[in-house]
């Protein structure tokens, strides 16, 4: 009798913690760090962590990205998955080190298949000759659910 208390304990607990974990907010969240966290090279990483994060940044690829970056010019538009593939590769070995956080989830809004996702980013890029990136950032990202998962189409940094 006590072995099914202790279950009926756990699944109470359990169930309701999986609920929350699996929801789509939550798993936009963690999605939207885990950006942040591919995006952030520390200095000394070998080259073949750096190609890695280059394949991680391409499973969160949509097929088309726009870019709205108000701070630096030649990052805006719209780009194919390849091309932004390739200048997050540029990124990758040429930077000298970068970290990105999150630092406040600001809103997380849901629409089918469809999300944007609004957060506060602290961070910086550092590459040979100048840092495009240095500083507290708001970051809007545009999610699109496909058969494997979640896609950002679409970002707009601004700094602070």
């Amino acid at each position: 009798m006590k072995k099914l208390w202790i279950a009926l304990a756990a699944l109470v607990i359990l169930i309701p913690v999986g609920i929350w974990w699996f929801s789509p907010e939550q798993v936009l969240m963690r999605r939207t760090k885990h950006l942040m966290e591919v995006a952030s090279i520390t200095d000394g990483t070998g080259g073949a962590l750096r190609k890695a994060k280059v394949f991680s940044m391409n499973a969160m690829l949509a097929p088309e990205v726009v870019m709205e970056t108000p701070e630096i010019s030649d990052a805006n538009g719209t780009f194919d998955k390849q091309e932004v593939e390739s200048a997050f590769y540029w990124i990758c070995q040429n930077a000298k080190s970068s970290s990105f956080r999150v630092t406040e989830f600001r809103k997380v809004e849901m629409d089918g298949d469809r999300a944007k996702v609004r957060v506060n980013v602290e961070g910086y890029m550092e590459l040979p000759a100048y840092r495009p990136a240095d500083g507290a950032f708001d970051v809007s990202i545009d999610w699109i659910k496909g058969g494997d998962g979640w896609r950002f189409e679409k970002v707009l940094w601004k700094s602070l």
